[in-house]
């Protein structure tokens, strides 16, 4: 009986500090599997500007935009509807460096034709097509980049977000795709094999990165409130924008200069695109050289 009073305190004290330690050290574990340990102090913004084909006048003053602000974006590009003549304009662009070293575009792989099979996106490129279809698609888009743009698309995102779980796999058999730019909360399954920098810490060794997106469309989305989220936001790791510039018209692109405006100057905001937000969480940037 009464055996706890049997216990000295100074070994009371000690079993004490032992178990608080651990304690301690599985929290800490814990909040390594949840939270980004690569974020710097800036709030990081990834522009996923969509659907680019031809070379427009929207398109050239969309990268006026970020020359003369100095921040970048990935434009994703639907490589069937880029005629020949374009070209050399998007190689040009491509070449374009920013101060820090950092390119002011970065192309990426936004689906070879971005074809609605089916209305009510029921059937698209990527979604409810089966396996065979999907390679081809995926493999002719990465063939136009390596072989006409002459220059590598190491990220990827779905026409209209749609893909299934056999686009998963169909993906992961291109080994230059790094990155998925994703709206996972439109799919109903769960992806295996990436890693998203807002759940997990991610390491040297982790090639399949998911970006999931907060905002779908600048078009519909008043800029109150994304200021009105800001301090919700600029505790994530990163935030993805999707936006569709060749559709914009000038009251738009005056909300787009307004937004950049309220990230860049008063919250020191750094953009990136999706490849070097890879290469950042694998350290091969250094964010001095960033900002």
């Amino acid at each position: 009986t009464h055996i706890f009073m049997k216990v000295r305190p100074h070994l009371f004290l000690k079993s004490t500090r032992i178990i608080l330690s651990i304690f301690i050290l599985f929290f800490i574990i814990s909040c390594r599997e949840n939270v980004s340990l690569n974020s710097p102090d800036g709030m990081i913004i990834i522009l996923k500007a969509d659907d680019m084909g031809d070379t427009t006048a929207n398109w050239n003053r969309f990268v006026k935009i970020l020359i003369d602000d100095s921040i970048n974006a990935g434009i994703g590009i639907i490589s069937k509807n880029v005629h020949m003549s374009s070209v050399p304009e998007i190689q040009r662009v491509s070449d374009m460096k920013q101060k820090n070293g950092f390119p002011v575009v970065e192309f990426w792989n936004h689906g070879y034709d971005h074809v609605d099979l089916k209305e009510h996106d029921q059937v698209t490129e990527f979604y409810n097509t089966n396996y065979a279809y999907q390679h081809a698609h995926f493999e002719l888009a990465q063939r136009f980049f390596s072989d006409t743009l002459h220059f590598t698309s190491h990220s990827f995102g779905a026409p209209h977000n749609r893909t299934t779980l056999l686009t998963e796999t169909v993906v992961e058999s291109f080994k230059e795709i790094n990155i998925w730019q994703h709206y996972t909360k439109i799919e109903k399954y769960k992806h295996t094999g990436w890693k998203d920098p807002k759940f997990k810490v991610i390491g040297e060794l982790d090639k399949h990165i998911i970006l999931s997106i907060d905002y779908l469309s600048l078009k519909y989305l008043d800029i109150e409130t994304m200021i009105k989220n800001y301090e919700l936001d600029c505790k994530k790791p990163y935030l993805l924008i999707q936006i569709h510039p060749a559709g914009w018209d000038d009251e738009i692109f005056d909300k787009f200069k307004s937004l950049i405006q309220f990230y860049k100057q008063n919250h020191r905001a750094i953009f990136m695109t999706p490849y070097q937000y890879y290469q950042y969480l694998h350290k091969n940037s250094n964010i001095k050289d960033i900002k």
